[in-house]
């Protein structure tokens, strides 16, 4: 699906925030960078509490300024502090300043409390149901995009399954896991339980799995720490990453809790590429729950945590079309 979403005003607007981020946002400042004619990055931080207006502004428009291309911006406030008035009304203005100083103007300023939607400083409130009512929200919703829905659930995936060995890493291992994973990724049907379960095996070994993240991509320069970056040689194969992630989360079912942390910051890994930090962060997280301190988790959700964007999301030409965004 490639066609072009029109939003119309600010109800398409925010109907499509929680879809971008894959969770409705709360106690929230959210950023949303704009190109010529499209939408950007989508950023979300905790509302600022205590935090002073110009450091919190500063933080959220470095991360903002990760999209080189945005020329413009929108911010969406989420709360229900301090109903009475304008909430974080000095962190507003500090935002607005900031993000002009780094070109990108903010066309407008949004409020969203649990009760209604407004233009920040204005009075006149709108109803929630002009968001949920809204064609953008009918379309992406139509075209299968949902809210608050997290793929992974230890419960339904089971614990009937046994834990499966790792390979010993071998060069031999390796080459015959890179070219496992490399045919199911070309397949159209997924993996038979047998084979389903040799390649979850292959991603218990370290150094094996480090070559099936890299397999995913095919245009890299060999550099694992640049293919963990997103620094790729050129526009990756989408449709590959989306049969990845579709397959490590068909892979899981084949392994018990405690052996599904690979997958899952594989899942999270691609996520970011896509540039989709907060789903990209869901996923992270059961990963280092699944696997207590699972290292390469724990860096990765660090880097995310910091409002990096991987190399290959900066650029229009390489980056992840969002499916009608």
């Amino acid at each position: 699906m490639t066609e072009k979403l029109n939003l119309t005003g600010p109800a398409d607007l925010l109907a499509t925030v929680p879809h971008l981020l894959g969770v409705k946002p709360a106690e929230s400042f959210v950023v949303l960078t704009a190109r010529a004619g499209s939408l950007g990055a989508t950023l979300r931080m905790d509302a600022p509490e205590h935090a002073e207006p110009m450091n919190y502004a500063q933080t959220l428009t470095s991360h903002a300024a990760n999209d080189e291309q945005a020329t413009a911006s929108y911010v969406i406030v989420y709360t229900d502090e301090d109903l009475d008035g304008y909430p974080y009304a000095a962190h507003v203005a500090a935002l607005v300043n900031e993000l002009a100083a780094a070109r990108m103007p903010v066309r407008n300023v949004l409020l969203v409390t649990s009760g209604y939607w407004a233009e920040f400083g204005t009075d006149e409130q709108h109803t929630l149901a002009q968001i949920t009512d809204s064609q953008a929200n009918a379309t992406l919703t139509y075209f299968g995009s949902a809210i608050d829905v997290d793929v992974y659930n230890p419960a339904l995936l089971g614990t009937w399954t046994q834990r499966v060995e790792a390979p010993e890493g071998t060069e031999e291992d390796i080459e015959d896991a890179c070219a496992a994973w490399a045919a199911v990724l070309e397949a159209t049907a997924n993996p038979d339980q047998q084979k389903a379960r040799a390649i979850a095996a292959a991603f218990q070994h370290k150094m094996v799995r480090d070559f099936l993240f890299r397999e995913t991509i095919t245009t890299h320069n060999g550099n694992f720490a640049d293919v963990m970056l997103g620094k790729f040689t050129g526009r990756p194969d989408w449709d590959r990453v989306d049969r990845a992630e579709t397959l490590a989360f068909e892979l899981m079912k084949v392994v018990p809790a405690g052996q599904r942390a690979p997958m899952l910051t594989l899942m999270g890994w691609l996520e970011w590429l896509k540039g989709h930090g907060s789903q990209a962060d869901r996923y992270l997280k059961h990963a280092a729950a699944d696997v207590p301190g699972f290292r390469l988790a724990v860096l990765l959700r660090e880097l995310i945590s910091r409002g990096a964007l991987a190399e290959v999301a900066r650029d229009n030409e390489t980056a992840y079309k969002r499916r009608i965004i």
